[in-house]
């Protein structure tokens, strides 16, 4: 099967890397302390040479900002580079009141070293650091070797050629040198592969992803991210089962929640998003959405694990089938009330888990003392997302046959009514819920889409123009201390379905003050 993921438009390569002022004061204070260090000793071997590596030389050849600078040192640790940096900015200020050359005063504050992690293929020791104002990372160019009965390589100082070589992919193994300040291929289809928008791994594309798993996820990310093409033979080998495994053993949750993370919330929205979720099947990891490390009954998991992997499958298709459809629809006054490209990074999460995993919204699984929707658990522990963000996906996913029934009978239903049943159970995530089902409804009938449409969009402009949109913040009029001292009777179960009752009754008389609700309360009788 050809790779159907090609770009539609790669932005153009630049010739030459065009450094902006903070960029350049980073720059400037590096290349002083090499200088200075260099000029210390004889020694080739304890010369140091900075490269600025990986995505951030892609990003600015593309002519795209980017703020994430690692710093590849040769013949040193980061930690010993920094430190270094450290004693001499602090000399310089004993000796003319200011730290730096390059006119500007600055400092070290802190220091932070990330210690290797082989077991989950962490495998790099970085150490961090800030440089007028920027987080920058110093680590050394490293040669990893890898034997067949181990994941665990055996790592040392490396060449330039070497770590070039052992990166995700050609494009991503530029060098900017800040000696020469030119910027250097090593793998020599880097900048061919960059200007075609083709992702390639520099070596062997198996062994590049046995390695360190995380390599297909982040390619993917790439390819949806900028609209790159990943190459066939690199796309072929993802979907070897070994791999699978090795994904799955290997690679924390949670630094696979991290690349599922900037997939959903691409920066080319819609279509990059779509790209991702459609690379994930085509490859087969629907398991990136599983269950993570839940400890589920293995009697429920063999009953279940067949329609969890057909379900994930099957609703990415239906997905990328009908999203774009729906968004490019011209019922643009629905496009105006919701506009998930504008929303926060976590509504946009919500969004795709929920239509992801909506299969599932009938299915509870039992874990511990805590009985929860698998939606909730595949969240919090198979993309390790907030708590607070999978409760909403399985209130979202189990709400979703009550609210298609409500949109359809909206039209008899009181102010109260309507807020009790669209805004109220989801809070400020009412909007996007709505959003949700219209989209798997007309998965459901595409056909029908514009009619469906239209009947959500009836429903939010219901809500604006009883401006009932924030209800969920509305307090009631009169509190639990007050009613007690009214009505002189102590706490107990009478006061929750009074509170409710006196709560819908204010939505229902809008404008409505604390003396007109104390007048209802002497008309009703209180069991």
């Amino acid at each position: 099967m050809n790779n159907p993921y090609t770009s539609k438009h790669v932005p153009g390569v630049i010739p030459d890397i065009q450094l902006d002022k903070t960029e350049s004061q980073v720059v400037n204070l590096l290349k002083s302390y090499t200088q200075a260090h260099n000029s210390q000793t004889e020694d080739p071997n304890d010369r140091i040479t900075l490269r600025i590596t990986g995505g951030w030389v892609r990003d600015k050849l593309l002519n795209q900002p980017s703020h994430d600078i690692d710093i590849g040192i040769d013949n040193c640790s980061g930690e010993s580079f920094v430190n270094g940096l450290k004693q001499w900015l602090d000399a310089k200020s004993d000796v003319d009141g200011r730290r730096g050359d390059d006119g500007d005063a600055e400092k070290i504050n802190s220091i932070h070293k990330i210690k290797k992690n082989p077991d989950k293929s962490k495998h790099l020791e970085t150490c961090t650091t800030k440089l007028f104002g920027l987080d920058i990372d110093f680590v050394n160019l490293r040669s990893e070797l890898y034997t067949e009965d181990s994941r665990i390589p055996t790592i040392t100082t490396g060449t330039p050629d070497e770590d070039a070589h052992r990166r995700d992919a050609t494009l991503n193994a530029l060098f900017f040198n800040l000696e020469t300040m030119k910027v250097e291929d090593y793998t020599k289809k880097g900048l061919e592969d960059l200007s075609k928008g083709i992702l390639r791994t520099p070596l062997e594309p198996t062994k590049t992803f046995l390695d360190d798993p995380l390599r297909c996820l982040r390619l993917i990310r790439f390819a949806s991210n900028y609209g790159f093409k990943i190459e066939q033979a690199t796309l072929d080998a993802m979907k070897r089962d070994d791999i699978h495994k090795a994904l799955e053993t290997k690679i924390s949750r949670e630094r696979i929640g991290v690349e599922v993370k900037k997939m959903l919330v691409n920066k080319r929205w819609v279509y990059g998003t779509l790209d991702a979720l459609a690379l994930i099947r085509e490859v087969n990891f629907p398991n990136v959405f599983g269950l993570g490390d839940t400890k589920v009954p293995d009697e429920w998991l063999s009953n279940n694990k067949k329609r969890l992997i057909s379900d994930i499958s099957q609703n990415i298709d239906s997905l990328n089938k009908y999203l774009i459809d729906i968004i490019d629809s011209n019922i643009m006054n629905f496009s105006k009330v919701i506009d998930i490209q504008d929303s926060s990074d976590n509504d946009k999460i919500l969004f795709y888990s929920s239509i992801i995993l909506n299969h599932w919204r009938d299915m509870k699984v039992k874990v511990g003392k805590r009985d929860n929707y698998v939606s909730f658990f595949c969240v919090l522990n198979g993309i390790k997302m907030p708590l607070k963000l999978a409760d909403n996906v399985a209130l979202v996913t189990s709400q979703i046959e009550r609210i298609r029934t409500d949109v359809g009978g909206i039209r008899g239903f009181t102010r109260s009514e309507i807020a009790r049943r669209f805004v109220l159970p989801f809070q400020d995530k009412w909007e996007i819920n709505l959003l949700i089902n219209s989209c798997l409804e007309c998965f459901e009938a595409p056909d029908q889409s514009t009619t469906i449409l239209n009947r959500y969009e009836g429903v939010i402009k219901t809500v604006y123009d009883l401006k009932l949109e924030e209800s969920f913040k509305e307090q009631i009029l009169l509190n639990g201390k007050e009613l007690m001292k009214i009505i002189n009777k102590k706490p107990g179960p009478w006061l929750k379905p009074l509170n409710e009752r006196l709560f819908q009754w204010q939505l229902d008389h809008p404008g409505a003050t604390r003396e007109d609700m104390v007048g209802y309360l002497s008309t009703i009788s209180i069991e």
